[in-house]
């Protein structure tokens, strides 16, 4: 065709040629255009959500990613939202990827798992990665043969220029599609490994062995290293010690000491599987800069012959210095890595322990201990910052450096005459060489990140599993004697470690009748929850063996068609565990619906009357742990969960002690012995031992780990274990004709005398009901990021001063990259007579070397336009005037050298490097006064968050999960950390550079600044699209990726009700599909950018194609100098615009970041801590008196109120009894004394200061409440009793044994002497095990190493310990064994005489002695005596809860003699008088 066209041919050959040429073009076209797949006649949606298109595209729309034309479209006129994004292919869903990723890994490790999964897609890549850097020289070449038909146009035909002119643009679209590919291929691997990562970590999480080492702190570490030394000590003077004991101690210890908290596993997620995916997607200018260099090597050695190899030389001693700074980032970047973990589980444990910090007025140390952290991590981040810096600027600065030592060897050592074209075609090639060596430091140091991050996951995915797949599966009963369910001659403990300082089961030889009820009892801690983990396969099983049906990880039981049933566990834990979602999702979890069966259930487990006062009944959202309920309620959701599951057995762990006695009995008569319990086995722990034993088939009584009595009711009770109480042996009579027949109890009478703890009243449900179903939505903003979040980012950064110095050093070092530029033109210039392309071309190289900004981590993101530096000429056998021979080039080089006015290239040469010396200078100056104001930036926009959350008003806890918060603690404080300023820095960068370029074309062609116009629209075009879709799908990202983090902290704290149930695989599947929710929105967003990247390129192209044009136009105006540096600003025109375009945009994604943080910094604050004005005294309160006058509340304004003008008064050392029906507002009442609601009308006076006019701190600080949740931290036992020393360890013991925990004083010589010799061994055995005994004994996060009752034992000493003058007590016996409850309360009525103590209470008898009753109903006092007063009225509401509870009789004489005590005492008091 081309032949036809240019030279002279016959009509029908020519037109046979065209035609042939014209059929061809229409058959590439309609192959381009075909799709690749069969598009089906129908697409099956999933979920009503749009299919993506891209399977079923034509290889031209894949190529120019014409599939995003619609998005962009639709983006442009409205924002998008979820709804709009498509579906993902099914080669990016997680659970299509991890079949096969598991099959590739085998047995090894994970590393090698993605590399031989993905290595069809990474080869691809790598493919077109060398196909993309060969490319990258093709316009170089092009541009040096236009150049010279411009010195010589007799050379060649004009029509062989113009064909140059037109393969520019050619050129721009083939490096364009071979780029966009290649990036594209390797994003969407990146993302693929990503989810891959997160889905081998919550796999990993759901079969971790739960520990009470599990998350230890670093002072709980070293606690237990000092029990383990002092055990060493002991052993050693008994002479006790076993051979080989030390060394078992030393295996187990780091594999719990190193196991993972739930703050390092959302690490992990966030920032480590990122990074690990991010070297993936960025392995093209790793793979194309490395080529490139050899590429350039070899070109100088055919330039400059063996003195070449002194510059090689010279770069090859970048490797020990390379070397070095690797090993020195690697450290520093586990280190940074470490203390972000710590970071991230202070925070969480701070926020999961928010209501009591704020209870306590804790904000302030909390906040300080949390900022300690946060200060050693911004110290190793501006060490990090300081190292890639410094190596950054060495890899920009080496190749000047090598250019004097190449130069230097090459005249002084070869003695070479250094002419015109070796000059400028090496220092073009060094030129070459500083993009790809700057993007090799950039991509060691992202290697050296990710390297860390896979140490990290693989260690953890190394993690020792739990054992309960392996002690449960295949347990058939070979012996006779084998139970169905229950232990045979086992032992258990917490760990692999057996030393008399661990907790242990021992020698447990248990049955438990199948299709019976069995009741565990014991006093508290003495191992009732830990034998039920022990049976569902969660401790560690020293010696014997555990039996439990339907415990495989793989099989799926099969359902009895007669009654439905299958052979699995349900699980009832004693602190419920429930999902931030509805209710009625709670109680199916994840089961099918069936209305008939659900109703049954809501009905038994008594939720009808709280479903009418939920906000939307059962599809209200329960909030983070169930925070929107009730105690009550949410352990009956629980119960209700475990009754509706299909399991044939089920195992409850003290699920009665959050209800009133009505209530208990009516659970246990109707649930828990009821219809639907017909042929299930059912084993409860209970401390209600007289109400649970009236049923039971079989009680087990437990003591220090150790089964004291097994039996039957009866025969357990006539050994005398349990006590002789009166309700007990009538229970025991009863039990006699053990029945499951529903009971006569009324559930109608139920619903008029339910009582909870801890219940919220109706109105608490009502802040929320206009929308309780879109409660845990997160709020998306929408459209352009407001001008006051740059401002405040910006602000944050510096002041005037700051940004006076950083503008100045940004314009100081765009002035010396001109410079570089301008005394390069003075050099060739010099030259009189040697006019050469090359002196131009080397002039250009530089101000298009120096556009590029060292660290910004967005080049690896996107392609480069394909002719970044036109370095003319390349070659050294063509030299620049063709016309002239080398030796007359070089002579006159020379001589132009030798005149009086010109200097030689020595001095030029000089000069240069002086100025290119400050360039480094500047840009390293540059990057610093960036890094400064980031690091000031993200401490206080760090700082200023921590101050809002830890200061929001506690609703604002009740609505937001903790994921949500914890996102922005994690992931948005390191984009501010590391993203943010970095991208800001390249796009002012980049800004500049444009300016500078169209100054300078303007003035060489104005013409050009038509088409420049013209081009800088489409680019304008272009941005406006591709901004308005990737800002929404950023916000999309962001949002999505919140629901992941709150998915991983639910079933870290419910794994072993996860496992229990059997429900692992369907945990995983939901976890996969959050992934891929979040995943949606990323692939777009990337496909969007490979989109816009294309589109800037062609228009680059454009540019290119243009300017060619002109100067072929104006060819014999203009001379080959010229026509080199306009062709080379204009490519560099192009280069720097698309980087504005781009980065542009990037910062409005990275604002997105500032922006969440900015949304929680304007949450609704509590009111001030301290009232200056209003101080209150400093031992205030100093008597106790209340005075509460007409107090109305409401939780938000507009609702309806929750409490309705209540009065009463309480005198000095007063004991007041709170009780009441469910949504009565008895907890509300106690919140109302700390401020958690401020008044509406009324007031509260404590010692006659009206409490609503002073400080929240002066307040909290002096009043104490034990809530009925027990909240720990991690640490010691003294740490948690006394987080901020300020009491001895007299008192700290003192007030353990109050509570007791301990029955004397260590330390106490005498009598500690004469207590060790009346002990028994086993005695001594327990005591040994008590861990309160020791002060520094470890407390794992959460307090997971003690028992329910132990932790709200601590949680009153604690309280305790501050000697308060007001005490309230929120159930905060619930979880404890009578008999313990007993003498709590006695030492409280003796220790605490001078105390006024107000306590919420469901067991009437430790409220019953009180001085009076107040019963709340309807957020109303109904009413207000003494107890025994009370009792004397025959249709009061205290007297209908008494007569419910079945302990009327011994209730009214407990009463009696409480007033009869009281009114004696009284009478002495006045005879004194």
């Amino acid at each position: 065709m081309r032949t036809s066209l240019i030279r002279d041919v016959r009509s029908l050959t020519g037109f046979l040629a065209l035609f042939d040429f014209l059929c061809i073009s229409l058959l590439f076209a309609l192959s381009l255009m075909a799709p690749v797949n069969d598009k089906p006649a129908y697409f099956e949606a999933t979920n009503g959500m749009t299919p993506n298109p891209t399977p079923y595209s034509s290889i031209f729309t894949i190529l120019s990613f014409g599939w995003g034309d619609a998005i962009t479209m639709q983006s442009y006129r409205k924002p998008l939202t979820m709804a709009d994004v498509w579906d993902l292919r099914d080669d990016m869903r997680s659970a299509l990827l991890m079949p096969g990723y598991r099959v590739a890994k085998g047995t090894r490790s994970m590393l090698y798992g993605l590399l031989k999964y993905f290595r069809p897609s990474l080869v691809f890549g790598v493919i077109f990665s060398f196909i993309y850097a060969g490319c990258t020289f093709g316009p170089t070449v092009l541009v040096r043969q236009i150049l010279r038909y411009l010195e010589d146009p007799e050379r060649e035909p004009a029509h062989m220029a113009w064909l140059y002119v037109f393969l520019l643009f050619f050129f721009a679209i083939f490096n364009a599609a071979v780029s966009g590919q290649t990036l594209w291929t390797f994003r969407q691997t990146a993302l693929r490994v990503r989810a891959v990562i997160v889905a081998e970590l919550y796999s990993k999480a759901l079969k971790r062995k739960i520990g009470v080492n599990a998350g230890d702190s670093k002072e709980a570490s070293e606690a237990k290293a000092a029990l383990k030394a002092k055990a060493n000590e002991e052993s050693d003077s008994k002479g006790k010690k076993v051979e080989g004991e030390e060394e078992a101690a030393a295996k187990s210890a780091p594999a719990r000491d190193e196991q993972v908290d739930l703050g390092r596993l959302i690490n992990l997620m966030a920032v480590d599987a990122f990074s690990i995916a991010e070297v993936v997607g960025r392995l093209n200018p790793l793979i194309r800069g490395t080529l490139m260099i050899l590429i350039s090597m070899v070109l100088l050695y055919d330039t400059l012959g063996p003195s070449s190899i002194a510059g090689i030389l010279g770069m090859l001693t970048l490797l020990p210095i390379n070397i070095k700074f690797s090993r020195t980032f690697g450290k520093i970047q586990k280190e940074l890595l470490g203390i972000t973990d710590k970071r991230i589980q202070k925070t969480n444990e701070i926020l999961q322990s928010i209501k009591i910090i704020k209870f306590f007025a804790w904000e302030e140390r909390f906040r300080s201990s949390l900022q300690e952290v946060r200060l050693q991590e911004l110290k190793t981040l501006r060490r990090r910052f300081l190292v890639v810096s410094i190596a950054s600027t060495i890899w920009l600065g080496f190749p000047t450096i090598i250019t004097f030592l190449t130069f230097a060897c090459y005249t002084l050592v070869a003695k070479h005459e250094l002419t015109a074209s070796v000059a400028f075609s090496s220092l073009s090639l060094f030129n070459l060489m500083k993009d790809p060596m700057d993007r090799l430091s950039e991509m060691i140091t992202n290697v050296i990140e990710a390297k860390t991050s896979v140490e990290r996951v693989q260690n953890f995915l190394n993690e020792e599993e739990t054992q309960k797949y392996v002690q449960l599966r295949g347990l058939h009963r070979s012996d006779p004697s084998d139970p169905t369910i229950g232990f045979k001659n086992a032992s258990f403990a917490w760990g692999e470690s057996d030393t008399q300082y661990d907790f242990r089961l021992q020698n447990l030889n248990v049955v438990f009748e199948p299709e019976k009820l069995s009741v565990i009892v014991g006093p508290t801690g003495s191992g009732k929850t830990s034998l039920l983990m022990a049976l569902l396969g969660e401790m560690h099983l020293l010696r014997g063996k555990v039996f439990l049906p339907g415990s495989s990880l793989l099989d799926q039981p099969i359902r009895d068609r007669h009654t439905g049933l299958v052979e699995s566990v349900a699980y009832c834990a004693q602190q419920p565990w429930l999902l931030n979602d509805t209710v009625r999702e709670n109680i199916l979890f994840t089961n099918k619906y069936d209305e008939q069966r659900y109703n049954e259930v809501v009905k038994l487990c008594a939720l009808l009357r709280d479903f009418e006062i939920l906000d939307s009944g059962d599809q209200t959202f329960v909030g983070e742990k169930g925070i929107s309920l009730s105690g009550g309620q949410k352990q009956r959701i629980s119960l209700a969960r475990a009754l509706y599951s299909p399991a044939r057995h089920l195992i409850l762990d003290d699920c009665l002690s959050a209800v009133d006695s009505h209530t208990a009995l009516y659970l246990y008569e109707q649930c828990i012995t009821g219809p639907l319990m017909k042929g299930r086995t059912c084993i409860l722990v209970s401390h209600n031992v007289a109400l649970t034993l009236s049923q039971a088939a079989k009680v087990v009584v437990l003591e220090n780990g150790r089964v004291v009595a097994d039996g039957t009711p009866t025969d357990v009770v006539a050994q005398g274990v349990l006590g002789s109480d009166e309700l007990l042996l009538a229970s025991v009579q009863n039990s006699r004709e053990v029945s499951r027949v529903p009971s006569a109890t009324d559930i109608t009478q139920l619903s008029n005398a339910t009582t909870t703890t801890a219940d919220k009243p109706a109105a608490t449900k009502e802040a929320n009901k206009t929308n309780a179903n879109t409660a845990s939505v997160e709020v998306q903003q929408v459209g352009m990021v407001k001008f006051r979040v740059y401002y405040s980012y910006l602000r944050s950064m510096g002041l005037v001063g700051y940004w006076i110095i950083t503008v100045s050093i940004l314009v100081l070092h765009q002035a010396f990259a001109i410079t570089q530029s301008y005394w390069v033109k003075v050099w060739s210039m010099a030259l009189a007579s040697v006019e050469s392309a090359g002196v131009f071309a080397a002039s250009s190289s530089q101000l298009s070397s120096s556009s590029n900004f060292s660290t910004s981590q967005i080049f690896d993101m996107a392609p480069q336009n394909g002719v970044q530096n036109l370095m003319i000429p390349l070659l050294p056998d063509h030299p620049a005037l063709p016309h002239l021979s080398a030796r007359s080039a070089d002579s006159m080089f020379t001589s132009a050298a030798s005149t009086g006015d010109a200097k030689g290239p020595g001095f030029y040469l000089a000069i240069y490097g002086l100025i290119a010396l400050i360039y480094i200078t500047f840009s390293f100056l540059r990057e610093i006064a960036f890094f400064y104001g980031s690091l000031t930036a993200s401490k206080k926009l760090f700082d200023r968050l921590l101050e809002c959350v830890l200061r929001a008003t506690p609703r604002f806890f009740d609505q937001t999960p903790v994921g949500r918060i914890i996102n922005r603690f994690s992931k948005d404080i390191e984009s501010i950390d590391r993203e943010v300023a970095v991208d800001a820095l390249g796009l002012i960068h980049s800004t500049l550079s444009v300016i500078v370029i169209i100054g300078v074309i303007s003035v060489i062609m104005p013409v050009f600044l038509l088409v420049g116009s013209v081009v800088s629209a489409i680019f304008f075009f272009i941005n406006l699209l591709y901004l308005q879709a990737s800002r929404e799908l950023k916000r999309m990202e962001s949002v999505t990726r919140s629901p992941i983090y709150q998915h991983f902290g639910e079933t870290l704290v419910g794994v072993s009700t996860i496992r229990a149930y059997g429900y692992e695989q369907k945990f995983i599947a939901d976890s996969m599909g959050k992934v891929d929710t979040n995943m949606r929105p990323t692939w777009l967003m990337w496909g969007l950018n490979r989109w816009m990247s294309l589109r800037t390129d062609l228009a680059g192209g454009l540019i290119s194609f243009f300017a060619g044009t002109f100067v072929m136009l104006a060819h014999k105006s203009i001379d080959s100098g010229l026509a080199g540096l306009i062709l080379s600003y204009a490519i560099t025109f192009t280069q720097n615009m698309f980087w504005v375009v781009f980065l542009y945009s990037s910062n409005e994604m990275n604002m997105n970041s500032v922006e969440r943080i900015d949304e929680f910094l304007q949450i609704e604050q509590e009111a001030a801590d301290i009232v200056e004005d209003s101080r209150p005294p400093h031992n205030w309160p100093s008597t106790g008196a209340i005075e509460v006058t007409d107090l109305t509340l409401r939780y938000a304004p507009g609702l309806p109120r929750v409490i309705k003008g209540i009065s009463f008064s309480v005198d000095p050392c007063s004991k007041i009894g709170v009780v009441g029906r469910t949504g009565a507002g008895k907890s509300t009442i106690a919140s109302a004394f700390f401020r958690f609601l401020e008044a509406e009308t009324g007031k509260i006076v404590i010692d006659g200061i009206d409490i609503s006019k002073i400080g929240l701190r002066d307040l909290r600080q002096s009043l104490t409440i034990i809530p009925q949740d027990p909240t720990l931290f991690t640490g010691t036992v003294r740490s948690n009793l006394d987080p901020f020393d300020n009491f001895t360890d007299r008192e700290v013991f003192t007030s353990l044994k109050q509570v007791h925990l301990i029955a004397d004083i260590p330390g106490e010589e005498e009598a500690e002497s004469s207590t060790q010799a009346q002990l028994s061994e086993q005695e001594r055995e327990a005591r040994d095990m008590n861990v309160f005994y020791r002060l520094d004994s470890p407390v794992t996060e959460g307090g997971g190493n003690l028992s329910q009752g132990q932790r709200q034992l601590m949680c009153l000493a604690r309280s305790l310990l501050r000697s308060p003058k007001i005490i309230f007590l929120d159930e905060a016996t619930a979880s404890i064994d009578y008999n313990t409850d007993a003498q709590i309360q006695e030492t409280i009525r003796e220790e605490f005489s001078d105390t006024t103590i107000l306590t919420i209470a469901h067991r009437l008898r430790s409220v019953i002695d009180y001085d009076k009753i107040l019963v709340l109903d309807a957020g109303m006092i109904k009413e207000y005596d003494s107890p025994h007063a009370l009792l004397q009225i025959p249709d009061s509401i205290f007297r209908s809860m008494c007569e419910s509870s079945g302990e009327l009789e011994a209730l009214e004489v407990l009463a009696k003699q409480a007033y009869d005590a009281k009114l004696q005492q009284q009478q002495q008091q006045q005879q004194q008088e």
